[in-house]
């Protein structure tokens, strides 16, 4: 399969074993409309298309009382779009979030979406989470949400998870403050009269004398019990690399079993209660993007590839890809297990499903993918 030049998958979500949804978006981050593609297997025509002027950057949805899924796509500037097939559509905004929006405060991009029970959970780059229903849109327990301590400008809030508004997990980022200091006005100027006269390394010498020690981005992961938010995870603290990482995928196999990956080939694995290990091993330094369990293994996809992983070790997932997705070098983007089917999205390549023997590449019709898109016959049942 082709490459969707100049399309990319930049979102996805199995709700099913032959139902799933992917989101693609031009290239160029100017390209801001998102093409939203529904497939449902069990009807005759299984594509939908829903356009919106938007870039997303968050899905999730669920299967309603009429068997037809119900998409809930976020944008990263707070716009809500609920996508009932063969209903309605509709659309609501998180006031104040975003940056180009009429009504963005200084709060910045949101980045993703969940949900769990009747509620939808939103997360943004500062300190950003909202609960919404079907009546209401507001913070979640604003006042107790995690604050960024004295020496970092603030916490990125990603990917959440959790069976219950009472117990969930949340992967924190924490962005340091700027060690560097500003520049006097006599070193201004003697920087520049150092440039006029050629002595480019001296010049360059009074920058670098401002410029405090470097710091990296580095993870956390939370813990809300219903009344508080607490840190129960701090990634690559001193195990093989001294470099923190910051976390990607939380992955809930069961109450006592969570799972989570990131940076640096780290993994996560225990529970709230008890604790969390560090189960990567030395040596492994990929970044690893999503995780989950296919009947009663591990999945765990990196930058480049798909790996089992047996709690020790990562080894290649084998019968590996077609070799044609091998030329064009695969971009994981997310692994997902539903109803013993393993989905696996491709931001270049598109949607494969493995049943533990065989790949079977999910085409999707070029039609869809075109700018002016004339729609598709209408879907009957089988």
């Amino acid at each position: 399969m082709k490459p969707f030049d100049p399309l990319r998958l930049d979102c996805a979500i199995a709700l099913a074993k032959d139902t799933f949804c992917v989101v693609f978006s031009g290239k160029d981050y100017e390209d801001v409309d998102s093409y939203i593609l529904v497939y449902e297997g069990r009807l005759e025509q299984p594509w939908s298309r829903s356009d919106v002027p938007r870039k997303i950057d968050g899905l999730t949805g669920k299967i309603g009382e009429d068997g037809r899924p119900i998409i809930y796509a976020l944008s990263d500037e707070g716009d809500v779009y609920t996508l009932p097939m063969g209903q309605s559509s509709s659309h609501r905004k998180i006031e104040g979030a975003g940056v180009y929006s009429d009504d963005a405060t200084d709060l910045g991009y949101v980045n993703s979406i969940v949900l769990i029970g009747d509620a939808l959970f939103v997360t943004g780059y500062h300190s950003q989470l909202y609960r919404l229903t079907d009546s209401d849109t507001g913070w979640f327990h604003k006042e107790k949400l995690p604050q960024a301590p004295a020496t970092y400008d603030y916490l990125v809030f990603g990917d959440l998870s959790g069976s219950t508004e009472g117990d969930l997990y949340m992967n924190v980022t924490y962005s340091p403050a700027s060690t560097n200091r500003e520049l006097t006005e006599e070193e201004e100027e003697e920087m520049g009269r150092l440039y006029l006269a050629g002595r480019n390394e001296e010049a360059a010498a009074i920058r670098r004398a401002s410029e405090g020690p470097s710091r990296v981005l580095e993870g956390r992961l939370y813990h809300w019990n219903g009344q508080e938010w607490r840190i129960i995870a701090k990634p690559r603290s001193g195990k093989y690399y001294a470099e923190p990482a910051t976390l990607s995928d939380i992955f809930i196999e069961s109450v006592d079993k969570v799972w989570a990956v990131g940076g640096n080939g780290v993994i996560l694995f225990g529970n709230a209660e008890h604790g969390f290990q560090d189960v990567s091993f030395k040596g492994n330094d990929e970044n690893l993007r999503s995780i989950t369990k296919f009947k009663d293994r591990m999945v765990i996809a990196s930058d480049y590839a798909l790996h089992w992983f047996d709690g020790h070790l990562l080894s290649p997932l084998k019968p590996v890809l077609d070799p044609s997705i091998n030329r064009n070098i695969p971009n994981p983007l997310k692994v997902q297990a539903v109803d013993d089917v393993l989905y696996y999205f491709d931001t270049k390549h598109g949607v494969q499903t493995f049943d533990g023997e065989r790949w079977t590449e999910i085409e999707i019709p070029p039609e869809l993918l075109e700018r002016d898109f004339k729609g598709l016959p209408a879907a009957k049942p089988r």
